[in-house]
């Protein structure tokens, strides 16, 4: 799979989720959708459901409707897009992450940059990938994240280290911790804290840490605490209407899934 954005990070523990807990892949893996542009939720569900171990069995057109959907129905896996109009796949990632029965999660974004791969690990996705990818490469990062598979970009020492910095004290071990993938039954252990004040941790830290370089000391002075809770026409975003266009040519010019 070709990542233009760095080094692909890959884990190939098969059987564990992302707190630790084992389970065996499914044999159809079950699918939700989630993307707020008609056309190209059409093409990713048409595309899907042409594989014969797919099901697309929930489709969301926003964020809250997603969260409901997964609810709902057993989710295998949830292909999100970043921009989604109002919350953002983050926080859709986090709101799925806490449910009994978590699905793998895979943004999928125009823009999938570094810095959106860091907030991607702190947010507990399995996977980020460009709207850009051929649909085969999709398809294959579906089935790889369904198996326990984690497919995140390495984050470059330099970005890590700026945002590393933004954080306090207590947050930066943690955000080391996630960047490497270790699952947070161990962090726990290490840390000596419990799960909930890691989800918790993660929730303030993507609150920071989603800010692009530049943003941060002008909104603090505001007092504005923007992060996962701010409707994203109200902030800047990862994707740009550019390569969002780009992305779905991409995926027009491969419906099937081929390679």
């Amino acid at each position: 799979m070709d990542h233009d954005q760095g080094e692909l990070m890959l884990t190939t523990d098969r059987t564990s989720n992302r707190n630790g807990a084992t389970r065996s892949p499914p044999l159809q893996v079950r699918l939700l959708v989630v993307d707020d542009h008609p056309a190209v939720r059409t093409g990713l569900v048409h595309l899907l459901e042409g594989q014969y171990d797919f099901s697309v069995d929930a489709v969301g057109i926003n964020a809250q409707s997603a969260v409901a959907q997964a609810e709902s129905k057993r989710i295998d896996v949830a292909i999100v897009d970043y921009q989604l109009g109002g919350r953002n796949g983050l926080w859709v990632c986090r709101r799925l992450k806490q449910l009994p029965e978590s699905p793998r999660v895979i943004i999928f974004s125009a823009f999938a940059n570094d810095h959106l791969a860091a907030c991607c690990a702190v947010a507990g996705a399995d996977a980020m990938l460009n709207k850009g990818v051929l649909g085969s490469e999709l398809c294959d990062a579906v089935r790889s994240v369904a198996r326990g598979r984690r497919l995140l970009p390495r984050v470059p020492p330099p970005l890590a280290e700026m945002l590393r910095r933004r954080l306090g004290e207590r947050e930066q071990m943690l955000f080391g911790m996630l960047l490497a993938g270790i699952p947070r039954t161990e962090i726990a252990r290490i840390a000596g804290i419990s799960l909930r004040e890691i989800e918790v941790r993660e929730d303030a830290m993507l609150r920071t840490l989603e800010r692009l370089p530049g943003e941060l000391s002008a909104s603090t002075a505001a007092g504005d605490r923007g992060g996962l809770d701010r409707p994203i026409s109200a902030r800047r975003t990862f994707d740009r209407p550019a390569s969002r266009r780009a992305g779905r040519a991409k995926l027009a010019a491969d419906p099937t899934g081929s390679s």
